[in-house]
């Protein structure tokens, strides 16, 4: 595993600006006489080099460089085992924005060891129209951009940034994008970033969560907090720490693993608003892992109906104090609890509220959270199908019906489905398809729930399309997926050269030998690693 190493030995010449330098002239972009939605403004692969980017350091010397194919820094001298103050920044040419109307900013990356607490204000993307060059960021007015900000727990899973939408009073003028870095002695993280782009044309990534009435949600609604928070929010109420995402869950502990140190905080992971009008009943359903658990009060689900704008106001009410400890990081318990009936027909609120001293902590692991109609236990959409082959529950394979920003059925309990999904109403039949998120680092699938599959053979069908001009490749199959880990997948041919203009049918047969909880899924190839839709997917057996 790659650990933390220092930049002491940075060529920090390569980098350094001086006041007799000539101020560098705006980055001209070639947009062909008036540019398309995909015009590629900037785009740098930190694969050798920095390109046009610059690195400029304001406290301490350490350097955006070159390191395992991307740009990389850290404030962390692993020669010393010593963390360190520092501030570097990572900054574009500036680009002449004239001919440009609207135009978004992505790239992907690893974060790790952040200090929870200052993950956002320590990793950020700013944006200027006044920046000068010559190394001066200090003199330059900048205004942070919203990202998907995920702290990772390993050194291969690349974290896309979304398409950021860079603000609407830029465009027409010159403009320079800025990633800036900042480490203190008490911790200092690693960031590793590549593939950055400006593209022209509007990005789709909502701060937000894509929430409907800004915010308000209905039943049935989830979050599987596998790389953001959806519609949640941490909140500190005292002292310091927050709720991250890691390990694919929505974590919160006071215990840092590098330093041996707990550190005391209350903090709220907090929904958002949900609608009961009209709901006679109601449940709440999560995964978790619980370690080192100190007290049961440490770790709770909430619920209020007078939250305003924070946690520390709000009047909460328990929904379950009691959570089993577990023995290993691997094994997820289950809680499904009713919500009480003085909350129907209200707007409410769910909390998880985690606190812990100075002495000693507990982690709390959350995921695949939900909150459906009905009663807790009457229930079994999570699952997998009893029925004759497991057909007979399949349903919304025309991805018509959504809960939160997922298709009804199309999440996994397992790791088979591990692509972004969000809706799309370029759809082959009815008003809507799937769009699946691609990378051109990782193959990325599109899983339907998991279901028993008795022996016999089956045939798949669906229509793919490339949701870009980039193209696409589809690849379906299915895993064998046992107390929740996934065997070996097994795949069908590729579908290559999908196009965005039309919709291609895509039909895949297979055989199942032995009675198996199965997962079908549909691969979104890496290369070219470029969203793709799919819509119209049907299952039958023979």
């Amino acid at each position: 595993m790659k650990k933390h190493f220092s930049f002491i030995f940075a060529v920090a010449a390569a980098f350094a600006f001086t006041a007799c330098e000539d101020i560098p002239a705006p980055y001209e972009i070639n947009n062909n006489g008036g540019g398309t939605e995909t015009d590629v403004l900037l785009s740098e692969s930190f694969a050798t080099s920095l390109g046009s980017f610059q690195s400029v350091t304001t406290v301490a010397d350490y350097n955006w460089a070159v390191s395992y194919s991307c740009a990389q820094v850290t404030g962390y001298d692993s020669s010393t085992k010593e963390n360190n103050d520092a501030e570097s920044w990572l900054v574009s040419p500036v680009m002449d924005f004239s001919e440009v109307t609207s135009a978004h900013v992505s790239f992907d990356y690893i974060l790790r060891y952040a200090l929870a607490g200052t993950v956002a204000e320590n990793h950020q993307i700013l944006v200027s129209s006044d920046y000068q060059g010559r190394g001066k960021v200090g003199e330059a007015t900048w205004e942070p951009l919203d990202f998907n900000l995920v702290q990772g727990s390993d050194w291969d899973t690349w974290y896309s940034s979304g398409n950021v939408n860079i603000p609407q009073k830029y465009m027409g003028g010159n403009v320079t994008v800025a990633l800036r870095y900042k480490s203190t002695t008490a911790k200092a993280s690693t960031w590793e970033v590549k593939n950055f782009v400006v593209v022209e044309g509007e990005g789709d990534y909502d701060p937000n969560g894509g929430g409907e009435d800004e915010g308000m949600k209905t039943l049935p609604y989830s979050e599987a907090f596998e790389t953001t928070f959806g519609g949640f929010k941490s909140e500190t109420t005292s002292g310091s720490g927050e709720w991250i995402i890691d390990f694919k869950t929505a974590k919160a502990t006071g215990y840092d693993n590098a330093s041996k140190v707990t550190t005391a905080g209350s903090y709220y992971l907090v929904s958002p608003e949900i609608s009961l009008a009209g709901v006679s009943e109601a449940y709440v359903s999560y995964e978790y892992i619980l370690r080192y658990n100190r007290a049961d009060d440490n770790q709770q689900l909430l619920i209020s109906a007078d939250y305003t704008d924070a946690a520390s106001t709000a009047t909460w009410t328990p929904l379950c104090r009691k959570h089993t400890e577990g023995v290993d990081w691997t094994t997820f318990e289950t809680s499904q609890i009713d919500i009480p009936a003085e909350y129907m027909g209200k707007t409410i609120r769910l909390a998880f509220y985690y606190n812990t001293n100075d002495v000693s902590g507990s982690t709390w692991e959350v995921r695949n959270f939900s909150i459906k109609n009905g009663k807790a236990g009457d229930n079994n959409d999570d699952e997998p199908s009893t029925e004759v082959g497991g057909l007979e529950s399949f349903a919304n394979g025309g991805f018509e019906t959504w809960s939160g920003n997922a298709p009804l059925n199309w999440k996994t309990a397992s790791t088979a489905g591990n692509a972004s999904l969000s809706q799309s109403t370029d759809a082959h039949s009815g008003s809507y398809s799937v769009k699946v998120g691609g990378l051109s680092s990782a193959n990325k699938r599109l899983g339907y729930k998991e279901m028993k599959l008795t022996p016999g053979t089956y045939t798949i069908k669906f229509y793919a399309k490339a949701a870009t001009n980039a193209g696409g490749s589809v690849r379906p199959g299915y895993v064998p997926v046992k107390d929740g880990t996934v065997g070996a997948y097994v795949y069908g041919e590729y579908t290559n050269g999908l196009t965005e203009n039309d919709w291609t049918l895509v039909t895949h047969q297979f055989e199942i030998k032995e009675e198996c909880v199965c997962c079908l899924v549909i691969m979104n190839s890496k290369n070219p690693g470029a969203d793709v839709l799919i819509d119209d997917f049907s299952i039958s057996k023979q």
